[in-house]
């Protein structure tokens, strides 16, 4: 059986650009946010873990959608990440500035969205629904 994750993710986008994570040592880049804790919903989720990663204010606005995720972790399990997608906006939050993490195995980059497929950014479906943002709320299904 396949272990779940519920997650909360932020789309944090400014002039043309998406704020980006990633995890020292690996390749793949992936949305900030994290977790969802027994008890907490989804935007509370989200506005704690962006105050623990990024030690930041933010706003969460509007519900994008859902991806669901088959990954592999580093040790051969299968797991599922259910990733919900909210647009996230603060006013420490601009392209022009360096995002410091206050995680020691986080750094966070602002990409051109352009640019996303080269930083191999997963859920994989991300790459195309972040650059043609479709009306509606998004879903995908992948296997990455």
């Amino acid at each position: 059986m396949l272990k779940s994750h519920l997650l909360a993710r932020a789309v944090i986008q400014d002039a043309g650009h998406v704020l980006v994570a990633q995890a020292r040592g690996f390749t793949n880049t992936f949305l900030p946010g994290g977790h969802l804790e027994p008890g907490e919903g989804m935007q509370a989720a989200l506005t704690r873990e962006l105050r623990e990663e990024l030690g930041a204010e933010v706003r969460v606005g509007a519900f994008l959608g859902v991806i669901e995720q088959t990954f592999t972790d580093h040790a051969g399990q299968e797991h599922e990440g259910i990733n919900f997608l909210f647009e996230v906006s603060g006013e420490a939050l601009r392209a022009d500035r360096r995002v410091p993490s206050r995680e020691a195995y986080l750094t966070f980059d602002w990409v051109p969205l352009g640019d996303l497929a080269r930083r191999d950014l997963r859920p994989s479906p991300l790459c195309t629904l972040l650059r043609e943002r479709p009306a509606g709320a998004w879903f995908a299904s992948v296997k990455d």
